[in-house]
């Protein structure tokens, strides 16, 4: 047999792979979209390779759970190894696709009276540590890679109500927190959280955003240091560093106060763990211009209600963000408080949210080559921004056809446009850009998530993990990667776990 599969490769002609890189799970299946592959009832096999093993599966295999003239799919065993699978019928054999094979496994949170563990982001640092923001922000996560454990880490109140505030059940005072997706690790080690107060709050009381710097490493053991963000009702929810000026930067969504970009040197502002707003910050609020001084500088979006969500800050200074009401991404020159606004396409999603907030740019990276990448949450899209057009005036505005001529789109596989939300987006040590999908806790419901090749040519989507011994839904929040290992971590949210996966490679 192995004869007759290497004289097929003389062939011209024959099955075609139109996924070249499929990502998967052990023990769970591998799809293969193409054409040309006949039916289970005319002759043909996959020929697999890890390394220098070789094993052919007869399309009449019980491993083969569907063989269609247009898709295979492969049941896999739960030690199966990345490796190459071709399709080889009489007419030919396929150019290979690369079948690449992950373990997956998770970290429970412990359940802690009075909070909801359900983690939303995450980072990872170098030792080995999982820091985790979670839903209401009573406390904050971290995950002990070496043991596998987690533990609550608690967070800083001031005495009296608040500094938050709530419509929910009644008006009320609460050290309850709706909004804050931000976690980040700087070049100093330190983890940085966003507790960002009330969503859509503009009741009778003071709402405060706070962001929360830990030193996990300080002489004295955990040391945490809470910024008190000036003015109300800001809602800040993402958060990033400048590695250009040392700063951390925010996003404000003030859907109810304004829509704002602020940075602030976290060696000059002071720090108050029991601050409780009594005494008015507004004498810390600093305007464009004044870049020594120890205030947080606040940059006034010019869309008032476009809700930044998540940004990130280029090596030249520049700040870039999402707008995740405006349907627009948009840089801020912080030297000139220049902005300069980039619209998104309609949405797809068919989904209500899409119809009131568009497709809802949410979490923001930089490529590599420096061009921008951003998920549309309610859409089934990755899209790129070409930096090179940054300064074009064709794209500060859609085209004709309702597109923006500097965004490319990639749709995500499967995707269900009513009840999938992409979450969130990293990239992983190979140059993989990796997304997670949310879906609602119905019963049934099995998100998953999946990764677009270092090329930009191809998206993959894993498998739902199919895990019986959970009622909740399966989900995938926050993401992020080990920087020594290159494992993968993500949130649970409905489960309230943390998830894990390893790259299987292939058998030397």
């Amino acid at each position: 047999m192995l004869c007759t599969c290497f004289l097929l490769l003389l062939q011209t002609s024959g099955p075609e792979i139109i996924n070249p890189e499929i990502a998967t799970l052990q023990g769970a299946q591998v799809e293969i979209l193409g054409s040309g592959f006949g039916s289970a009832n005319t002759p043909g096999f996959l020929l697999l390779q890890s390394g220098s093993k070789l094993r052919l599966v007869s399309a009449s295999s019980t491993a083969i759970s569907l063989w269609k003239n247009s898709r295979i799919l492969l049941d896999l065993p739960d030690d199966a190894m990345s490796g190459t699978v071709r399709v080889v019928k009489a007419s030919g054999i396929s150019e290979p696709a690369r079948v690449e094979v992950f373990a997956y496994d998770y970290f429970d949170i412990p359940p802690t009276p009075g909070t909801n563990p359900s983690p939303l982001s995450l980072a990872v640092d170098a030792s080995q540590r999982v820091w985790i923001n979670e839903e209401f922000h009573k406390q904050f996560q971290k995950l002990d890679i070496a043991t596998g454990t987690v533990s609550g880490v608690p967070i800083p109140h001031p005495a009296g109500p608040g500094p938050f505030a709530s419509t929910i059940f009644s008006d009320h005072r609460t050290t309850t927190s709706s909004l804050g997706e931000g976690v980040m690790v700087d070049p100093l080690g330190r983890i940085w959280f966003s507790e960002g107060g009330g969503y859509l709050y503009s009741g009778i009381h003071p709402n405060h955003s706070r962001i929360i710097c830990m030193l996990p490493d300080a002489p004295g053991g955990l040391e945490v240091r809470v910024y008190n963000v000036p003015s109300d009702w800001n809602e800040v929810i993402g958060l990033t560093w400048d590695p250009t000026r040392n700063w951390v930067w925010f996003a404000q969504g003030g859907l109810s106060a304004g829509a704002q970009i602020v940075g602030f040197d976290p060696e000059l502002i002071p720090w108050d763990n029991e601050f409780d707003f009594s005494t008015s910050l507004d004498h810390q609020i600093g305007r464009p211009g004044l870049p020594t001084d120890p205030v947080f500088h606040f940059y006034e979006v010019p869309n008032a209600t476009a809700q930044p969500a998540h940004l990130l800050a280029k090596s030249n200074g520049e700040i870039w963000y999402s707008h995740y009401w405006g349907r627009a991404i948009e840089r801020l020159n912080p030297t000139t408080g220049a902005f300069t606004t980039y619209p998104v396409p309609d949405p797809i999603s068919k989904a209500t949210p899409a119809y009131i907030v568009g497709a809802g740019p949410w979490e923001i990276k930089e490529a590599p080559n420096g061009d921008i990448i951003f998920n549309e949450f309610f859409d089934a899209t990755m899209t790129r921004f070409d930096i090179s057009r940054a300064d074009d005036p064709a794209t500060w505005q859609l085209d004709v056809d309702g597109l923006n001529p500097g965004m490319t789109d990639l749709v995500i596989p499967r995707y269900d446009p009513k009840l999938e939300q992409v979450h969130s987006i990293a990239y992983d040590l190979q140059g993989r850009l990796w997304y997670t999908i949310h879906v609602e806790n119905q019963t049934g419901l099995k998100a998953s998530l999946g990764y677009i090749t270092p090329d930009w040519q191809h998206i993959t989507r894993m498998p739902p993990i199919e895990d019986d011994s959970h009622t909740s839904a399966w989900c995938a929040d926050g993401i992020d990667v080990d920087p020594a290992s290159g494992d993968i971590y993500f949130c649970e949210f409905w489960r309230k776990r943390i998830g894990r996966l390893k790259y299987v490679p292939p058998l030397p």
